[in-house]
């Protein structure tokens, strides 16, 4: 991508780098020439990654073992981050949750609002404020297609990504004028390890990436494959969403998902 380098670099914040889809940004942004920070809590597996890049790139690689869901993470991070531009924002660290929101650990739901929703917004803040102030840069939240209607069994969840999602295309609009393209990039089932034990045809990260690097600064709702693509058409203009929330429902509640 012609200019990627120099409109995003020079360097790329990668949260959740650890595996998945941000194992693949980082991936991705080390082929386009951007230098790198991996941020996520398994620090053994960034060096293995870290490693890989710097030798077959030639380029700087920060790793930085953080648990986002900690209070002062984001704060951290911003000051461990100071003396380099950051160009690029990539949030996509999250968690999941399954089942019955009564039948589920309050402990664990309150962790995925603070990893999937209070980290996102925090690091937005900090880094978005740097890329103004240089009237250039990007930043993408890793949402999700189940942003688009609620989910039984996932709800917590679905709505933690709805939450990115206008979060996301709120600060496209306040952005604008300012140089920074923001983007949500709505992926539906991904082989990631959140998804090992999801029955369902999955895409690769490598294409869920490759669409969202490609369409930054294009466009700001990213939803990768012609099915996923589909499927959102019929929930806004075909399905209402009373029908879409039971049929999402009943497929979830039989363990049939996609």
């Amino acid at each position: 991508m012609k200019d990627f380098k120099q409109t995003y670099g020079p360097w790329a914040l990668v949260t959740g780098a650890s595996s998945g889809i941000g194992y693949e940004f980082a991936q991705q942004l080390a082929a386009l020439g951007l230098n790198l920070i991996l941020v996520a809590r398994r620090e053994e597996a960034m060096e293995g990654l870290a490693k890989g890049l710097r030798a077959a790139y030639n380029l700087e690689v920060r790793v930085i073992a953080l648990d986002l869901t900690e209070p002062e993470a984001c704060e951290q991070l911003n000051e461990a981050t100071s003396d380099i531009k950051v160009g690029l924002l990539i949030n996509n660290a999250g968690m999941g949750a399954q089942g019955a929101l009564i039948d589920t650990s309050l402990s664990r739901q309150r962790r995925l609002l603070a990893l999937n929703c209070r980290a996102p917004l925090e690091l937005a803040y900090f880094f978005g404020k740097r890329m103004a102030e240089v009237g250039k840069g990007g930043i993408i939240f890793t949402s999700s297609i189940s942003a688009f209607i609620g989910s039984p069994y996932i709800g917590n969840y679905a709505a933690s990504k709805a939450y990115e999602l206008y979060l996301a295309e709120a600060m496209q609009f306040e952005m604008r004028n300012r140089g920074v393209a923001v983007q949500a990039l709505c992926p539906g089932f991904t082989r990631t390890e959140m998804t090992a034990k999801v029955r369902a045809k999955k895409m690769e990260p490598s294409e869920v990436v490759g669409e969202s690097l490609r369409k930054l600064g294009k466009k700001t709702i990213v939803v990768p494959g012609a099915k996923y693509k589909l499927m959102n058409v019929l929930v806004k203009w075909v399905f209402s969403r009373k029908r879409a929330t039971r049929m999402i429902g009943k497929s979830l509640e039989k363990g049939k998902v996609g």
